[in-house]
């Protein structure tokens, strides 16, 4: 079917926005010469697209003369609206161009619970510092739910426990330390230097609530097992002072990394673990999808202690 032609007057609509900087430039210097100098393009090109403009809009725009050109009244009317629609445009292109940039200013950030009381706290607070116009979104969830949000792209980084079951990413290991035992002081298993989990089978446990701490819960409970029995589970309790709070008061042991003795002063005896569970916790990122507001912040986690 043959398409139908637009009435002349309605054919102003398909002229291009660089067809009007070609005018407004032509009418402010009414010299082609030193209008396609300013332009950068050479005059006969110029010359060609002012008449097709003329053209399209069926009206003469500049009078032309061996001496120069002028403005017709129809063109220093089209003058003024021109120089507005190209003012309009450049505000839009504007507007897109911040929308862009305060995206790519915001980063979002998952994260477990042992992560943060680890790791995160230092990180965020040297970010803000160095980057302070950078939004920042903090999202807790478990390793696995880390892993799925960085596929689906609704996450830019994720501070997990590995192992990460997804080749997509990228890993850095910012801690690795043992899983050891805290026991109240006078606990007859205190006397051993290092303790096997066989030893703790019959022992009362104090152990965070899983849906605080998924990842740890998950593997003291598969620790316990490998070793031949099901923690007997006494006591849920959290945050980590309130569980050792507990086991101070004999009431059951507890299973905590290792970097516990130095954080909580409590009246507590730990002991090193046989064949005892590594907690890790390791950044990761989509790989080959570094923006530059993640390379910033990569660029702390890479640096901080």
């Amino acid at each position: 079917m043959e398409r139908a032609s637009l009435p002349a007057q309605n054919q102003y609509l398909y002229m291009e926005l660089r067809q009007l900087k070609y005018f407004v430039t032509v009418a402010e210097e009414l010299n082609f010469r030193r209008a396609a100098e300013r332009l950068y393009m050479e005059q006969p090109p110029l010359s060609r697209q002012i008449k097709q403009l003329e053209e399209e809009l069926g009206v003469e725009l500049f009078e032309r003369s061996k001496r120069g050109v002028l403005l017709t009244d129809a063109g220093t009317a089209f003058l003024d609206e021109a120089r507005l629609t190209l003012a309009q445009a450049e505000r839009a292109l504007s507007s897109a161009r911040k929308a862009i940039e305060r995206r790519q200013q915001n980063i979002t950030i998952g994260f477990s619970i042992c992560a943060f009381n680890r790791v995160l706290p230092e990180i965020i607070q040297e970010f803000r510092h160095n980057y302070p116009n950078a939004k920042v979104t903090l999202t807790e969830m478990s390793s696995q739910d880390q892993v799925r949000a960085l596929k689906d792209k609704k996450i830019d980084i994720g501070f997990i426990h590995p192992p990460v079951e997804l080749q997509e990413v990228e890993m850095l290991t910012l801690l690795c330390e043992p899983i050891v035992v805290a026991l109240p002081c006078n606990h007859p298993l205190t006397k051993q230097e290092v303790i096997s989990f066989a030893a703790l089978a019959d022992e009362p446990f104090i152990i965070c609530p899983q849906h605080v701490k998924p990842d740890l819960y998950a593997q003291i409970i598969n620790a316990c097992q490998k070793a031949g029995f099901t923690p007997n589970i006494v006591q849920e309790a959290s945050p980590p002072e309130v569980m050792l709070s507990f086991v101070e008061s004999g009431m059951g042991i507890s299973l905590v990394a290792a970097g516990a003795e130095t954080r909580h002063k409590l009246n507590v005896i730990y002991r090193p673990l046989d064949l005892a569970p590594m907690l890790e916790i390791a950044a990761v990122w989509r790989k080959g999808e570094i923006s530059k507001v993640l390379h910033e912040f990569l660029s702390v986690v890479m640096t901080t202690d």
